[in-house]
């Protein structure tokens, strides 16, 4: 590195989980997707990101977005989802 030139240090915190974080390593030319939740971090394929933004726009953010028992609902009836066990 340059002498009087400073990398940029990101930090990944996750104040509210989950959060989406995309990590990169500039030196390596390397990035990552992963959405964190409390302790877990998953990794993502940018793949899944990308056709997730485009579902979105194909659905042209119509209705809006489930809260509460809502989320359980759509998890239960469409992804079939069962609650985790204490």
């Amino acid at each position: 590195m340059a002498k009087g030139k400073k990398r940029d240090k990101r930090v990944y915190n996750c104040p509210e989980p989950p959060c989406i974080h995309v990590v990169v390593d500039e030196r390596k030319g390397i990035f990552k997707v992963f959405v964190e939740d409390y302790d877990l971090i998953i990794p993502i394929p940018v793949e899944e990101v990308s056709r997730a933004c485009k579902s979105l726009e194909e659905l042209g953010y119509t209705g809006r977005e489930a809260y509460g028992d809502e989320v359980d609902y759509l998890a239960r009836k469409y992804l079939d989802a069962k609650p985790k066990e204490d």
